[in-house]
């Protein structure tokens, strides 16, 4: 695992998101690991956009996953992935906002 002193190097380390990178970890130089314990610091990137709910899996009053798609240059409708499972709480609101595509489905 890499580390560094350097804050701009750890900065730089943030634009890897892209090959997994999902964050850093801070701690103090002399301060050793500590099994089971949360004495270091994390910082997690997040990256958000926009994209279409294309379908969901599980009742629609009450999705489990929600399968998600981005228009490409051509306007094609591209699967891109989909969510972890919804939690309860959300899933029924979200099931509230839902509603059938109009005309053919993309």
């Amino acid at each position: 695992m890499p580390s560094t002193t350097d804050p701009a190097t750890a900065r730089d380390w943030l634009t890897w998101t892209s090959a997994g990178l999902e964050g850093l970890c801070f701690k103090r130089l002399a301060e050793p690991y500590r099994a089971g314990t949360r004495a270091w610091g994390k910082y997690k990137v997040r990256t958000t956009t926009e994209a279409v709910v294309g379908a969901v899996t599980g009742p629609a009053a009450v999705p489990r996953s929600l399968l998600l798609g981005r228009y490409d240059d051509t306007g094609q409708l591209r699967y891109t992935g989909r969510t972890v499972p919804l939690a309860r709480t959300a899933a029924t609101i979200l099931g509230t906002a839902l509603a059938p595509a109009g005309g053919v489905h993309p």
